[in-house]
């Protein structure tokens, strides 16, 4: 009987522990990582703001909505959060959801290598390899950049 209740308590400690949604996510269990992370996106949290822009960008265990996922991005990218600037980027750059703009890409990979980013300097270069930008216009981007890093140090 002993061993028994061990047994059911350590099944219900084991069972009481906060999952991880980056491990759900991971783990293609997308509903279930979305759940944990909503409730923390909606307090703040850049990390699950991102991750939520993700799944929406995504369509990962729901429908693809790059309305969502734009508004997302932009409340972690206005954060600071270098993922979620990248990903902001990556919107302009593709045109999802909103005209395709490289002076805008390139700002917001700009920024979001100032903070840290090596995808963001690889799309930054990217650009500029594929001459999609003349020097100009790269000087606009990198202007905007710098005063949007001025009011986020």
């Amino acid at each position: 009987m002993r061993k028994l209740l061990l047994l059911l308590f350590v099944f219900l400690f084991a069972c009481s522990e906060p999952i991880d949604p980056k491990a759900a996510f991971d783990q293609g269990k997308y509903k279930q990582a979305y759940a944990i992370w909503l409730p923390m996106a909606e307090q703040g949290d850049p990390a699950a703001q991102n991750y939520i822009g993700i799944q929406h960008y995504l369509g990962l265990g729901m429908k693809r909505n790059f309305k969502l996922a734009k508004q997302w991005f932009e409340k972690a990218a206005h954060q600071d959060y270098a993922d979620a600037q990248y990903n902001l980027g990556m919107m302009y750059e593709n045109g999802h959801y909103v005209q395709q703009d490289y002076v805008k890409a390139f700002t917001w990979f700009y920024i979001a290598s100032e903070k840290g980013s090596a995808n963001a300097e690889k799309r930054m270069q990217s650009i500029n390899d594929e001459y999609r930008l003349p020097p100009f216009q790269i000087w606009n981007a990198v202007d905007l950049a710098k005063d949007y890093l001025k009011d986020h140090p």
